[in-house]
Parts: structure tokens; sequence; C-alpha cells
């Protein structure tokens, strides 16, 4: 009886530490997040820079990063020590911020309690910021932990649950709901882009990590990229690591073309893959570059895109971008990070066995069932391609189901292009012959598309569409002036400018005018002002002109004409 007693109690308490880790999903402790100063920490400088002494961080921690206040090539180093032995990792290169020089991607130190820190020069407000994502950071945490996992694998081997959850869908990826995403839930909606290329990343962490340590990985990257970075989500669309596991990164499906933050300039038109490790020297695991091979085979030829050959895209520009904004960058369709921007990854080990990936990546892509028929299209057109400030864009369209059939009732978003993605800007509905319409007003050229949501949730985009904006220039000036005598010349400009240019052409004898001068204005504000002199006199006619940009086309005022008499004697 007394054991039947206890055994029941036993039970209970199974039960009950298990209790949130009864669905299929393995139990996932709660990370925390910290960060210490080090701006007073003692170091010594010299000629190779500046070394900190042992740095004891305030909690355990899993994954560590730097910030500071000012944009500086730092050229940080780091070491950990491991809690349990003591003992210390070797020296690991750490990463520039993808976008930033004020901070570095994050470094896995899975239990560390201690650190040091080789710098080429010391910035000012440098903080080392951490995440603890396997539940050790304290003490009464980590019993906690070992009981819940210990709970955890003794009901698994009760029930037979399996050890992690499986994502649908070839291949098997590991959802977001399985590495504890709910701990690190996007700021944003995600956006959508279009997938023309795949980039390789490694995430520049300790390569001696064990299986059951993929999934807190994933959860303190997220965590750090989210909350310290404060970017809208994890950057990476899908990690690997060395044993083959894949990982769903960022939020927004795994089929859709997700916008993430993992090449700067590229994100719109690519996806990325991160490999969980460090591989400046050494390579990846067979495991691991099949799985990279296979989820890129997958995921190009789900977008319709030969995972062979090359494709050239426009740079988006950005301070790590290996190129300017607009230029047309040839990548393979496979291509390194570095490829493109500024950086060492994903390491000179990783891209020699790029060949590689793309080799198995060709042969498992023939293999690959031919994407499904789209469950819906969608058209963009606009009344007028070429506006002026104030003037909105006529835009139209329709929507089409997946046999063409017009397609009613389906949200429609009307989307511009932005360094960061396409961002919803409007939203109508298809009528019943699946035509929409809307107006948009916008001060700036703008890139468009439109985009639908089908009714079982897949999202098509139309292709895109450039609409060119011109500014709006007002000219004030007298109409009858004394020769020689200065007057003042005003006006306006929207949207606000720092330049502009005054164009005085004079009427000749045949009635013609010509060029006589151009006067450079500064506009403050908006605001238009200058002091102008006519030498002859004669009918004159007046324009304020501003040259085209990146923003705006070019653009020019109502044309005054103003006569210059001889002052009286």
């Amino acid at each position: 009886m007394r054991r039947l007693f206890a055994l029941l109690v036993a039970s209970g308490l199974l039960a009950w530490l298990a209790g949130p880790a009864l669905p299929a999903r393995p139990y996932v402790p709660q990370a925390t997040e910290f960060e210490q100063p080090i701006a007073t920490v003692a170091g010594t400088a010299g000629a190779q820079g500046w070394r900190s002494g042992v740095i004891r961080a305030p909690q355990r921690f899993d994954l560590v990063g730097l910030s500071w206040s000012r944009a500086r090539d730092v050229d940080a180093r780091i070491r950990v020590r491991e809690a349990s032995s003591g003992a210390w990792s070797a020296w690991t290169q750490m990463a520039g911020a993808h976008g930033a020089a004020t901070g570095t991607e994050p470094v896995w130190a899975g239990g560390a309690d201690a650190y040091e820190l080789r710098l080429r020069r010391h910035p000012r407000g440098l903080r080392a910021q951490f995440v603890n994502s396997t539940g050790t950071a304290t003490a009464p945490r980590r019993l906690l932990t070992a009981l819940r996992r210990g709970a955890d694998g003794a009901l698994a081997a009760i029930t037979g649950a399996t050890a992690r959850a499986q994502g649908s869908g070839p291949p098997g990826i590991v959802p977001r709901a399985a590495w504890g995403a709910d701990q690190c839930p996007p700021r944003a909606d995600p956006s959508f882009g279009t997938v023309q290329a795949g980039f390789v990343h490694h995430t520049v962490n300790a390569n001696d990590y064990l299986p059951q340590d993929s999934a807190a990985i994933v959860l303190a990257i997220c965590r750090y990229h989210r909350n310290s970075n404060n970017w809208r989500d994890i950057g990476y669309n899908f990690l690997v690591d060395r044993f083959g596991q894949i990982f769903e990164g960022r939020a927004g499906g795994i089929d859709q073309p997700v916008i993430g933050a993992q090449a700067q300039g590229y994100n719109t038109v690519s996806t990325g893959v991160a490999n969980i490790g460090t591989f400046s020297a050494v390579a990846q695991t067979p495991d691991a570059v099949r799985a990279t091979a296979e989820l890129l085979a997958w995921k190009l030829t789900l977008h319709g895109v030969p995972v062979e050959g090359q494709v050239t895209v426009a740079s988006g520009g950005g301070p790590s971008n290996r190129y300017p904004a607009d230029t047309a960058v040839t990548l393979q369709r496979i291509s390194g990070h570095r490829d493109g921007d500024r950086t060492t990854c994903p390491g000179d080990g990783l891209v020699r066995q790029l060949p590689e990936i793309r080799r198995q990546a060709a042969q498992f892509a023939p293999d690959l069932p031919p994407p499904a028929p789209p469950a819906a299209s969608v058209t963009l057109g606009a009344a007028s391609a070429a506006l002026q400030v104030g003037q909105a864009a006529q835009l139209s369209g329709q929507v089409a189901g997946a046999g063409g059939a017009a397609l009613a009732g389906a949200p429609v978003s009307i989307q511009f292009a932005t360094p960061s993605g396409f961002l919803t800007r409007a939203r109508t509905t298809s009528g019943p012959d699946g035509r929409w319409s809307a107006q948009i007003a916008t001060q700036y050229s703008r890139t468009l598309r439109a985009v639908v949501r089908a009714p079982g949730g897949e999202l098509a985009a139309s292709p895109s569409l450039q609409v060119q904006v011109a500014p709006r220039i007002g000219l004030r000036a007298p109409r009858r002036v004394l020769a020689r005598r200065p007057f003042t010349v005003s006006g306006s400009i929207r949207p606000r400018r720092t330049r502009a240019v005054l164009v005085i052409a004079r009427q000749g004898s045949d009635g013609a005018f010509r060029t006589v001068a151009r006067v450079p204005l500064r506009a403050a504000a908006g605001r238009l002002r200058a002091k102008v002199r006519l030498r002859r006199p004669a009918l004159h006619r007046l324009r304020i002109v501003s040259r085209d940009d990146a923003r705006n086309l070019a653009g020019r005022s109502r044309d005054v004409l103003l006569r210059a008499v001889r002052p009286r004697r």
C-alpha cells in the first residue's frame, strides 16, 4: 500500500513538473537576459590593442555579444570560461553586427561564468549583452531545470513521446514552437519579398555543442537579435546545426518569401541559412553540408528558382554592403554572405564547401516535386506612373484563383519597397469580378506591389511597379522691376530640399527666350529666397527647377514673366 501511495505521489510530481511539456515538444527553459558595463573594467593597453583581465559575469550565460555607443571598428575577440570545469575556450573573433558599427554578432558560450576580451581599441559605452537560454543562470534555476528535464525525459520514456517536434514539408524542419519561439515573439508582422538566391552564413560560436543544445542556441540568437539589436525577429530564415538538424528561423512561413535581416542590401531577394558554429578555419560536418544543400534545393525550387548558375540583382546599399545602392550585382544562386557584404562570413572553411553544397543541391532539386500552382494571382497597374506631389496614384488590378477565375472578396495589400523590405501602406478587397482599386498619396517615387492572401492563407504578389513623383515648386516674383536694381524672388518646394536653381531667360528681338543666368537657391524649411538683378531692360522669363535624384523626378515651377524697365532720371 505504501509503495502504491509513493508511486502515486511520484506520478503526481512528475505530471506537475512535466505539465507544460505534455504537448509533443520538449521542455524549453525560460530564457533570461542581462548586461554588464565594461567601461570601468581594468585592462592593459599596448601595441596590440586593449586586453581585459578575467571578467566574471553577473550570472552564468550561454551567449554573449558586445555593444558600444559610437561607430568604431574594435576588432573584438573573446574567450569564455566554462562554469562546470573551469576550462577556457579558444579565442574567437566576434563578427560585426549586420548593418551596424556599434556592436557584434553574438557568440555561443554554453554555460560560461567568466570571459576575457581583446580589442583593437576600447570604445566608449562598451557593454556585454548576455542571454541564458538553458535555464542555468542561477543555482535555483539550475535545480528547477534539472528536475524539469528529468521529468520530461521520464514522461517521454513512459508515453513514447518523440524527443523533438518535426515540421511539415520537405525536408524535416524543426518548427519555431519546438525551440521556444514563444519566448521570442516577433515585434511586427513579417514582410515578404522574392527568393532569387540563398545566402550561407555561420553564427560564430563554439563547435563542440551537443544535439540537445541546438534549440537553446537558436532561442538565444533570437533573443539577442530581437532584444539587444532591436530587430523585429531572429535575422536568419533557417539555421542548420552540425548534426544536420534544420530549424525554422524568422516567422512568416517556411514556404513564404519572408524577408530576414541576414544579408544587408539583399534581404528582399534572398533567403538566409545560418550554419551554427564557426568555420573560419575548420570545415562544416558532412551531415550539415547535406542538410544545407537539401534545404536550399527545396527552398529555391519552391520559388521557381534554379539552384545552379548566377543571378543579377540590384544592391540595396548600406554600410555593410560591398556595393553602392542600385549597383547590379551578379551572385551565384547559392552564395556565401561575403559575396554580397563586407564580412568574412561564412568563414574560409565553409566557403571552400560551397561548391559541394551547390553540387548536392543540384542532385536533390530534380527529385523534388514541382511547385504547386499558385492558389491566387494578382495584377497591379496605375492610371499614370508619373505624378506630382499632392496627386494620388490611382491603382487597380485583378485577383484570380488557382484556375484563373475571378476571386471575389480577397484581401489585397498595397506595399512600398523600403530598405528593410516591402511594407504595407494600404488595404482593399477585390470585388465580385475580382477587380480592385485603391488610391495612395506619396511625396516620393516608390516601388509598389500588390499582395493578395488566398482563402487558404497563401500569399501571392504582383510584379513590381515604379511610380515616379516630381516635387511641387512655387514661384513668386514681381511683374515689373527696374533694370540693375535688386529685387526679391521667393518660392517653395515640397517635399523639402536644400537646393534648387532659378533660371532666368531674356526675350530677344526675334521673340525667343534665351537663358542669361542660373542662380543657385538654398532652401530652408522648404522655402526659397534670392536677391536678383536684371542687367538690361527687356521681358524676362523666370522659373525654378530641381534636379532628379533617388527620391524624386526633376521638378519645375510655373513660368513667371517679368519686365525690366529703365529707371527714370
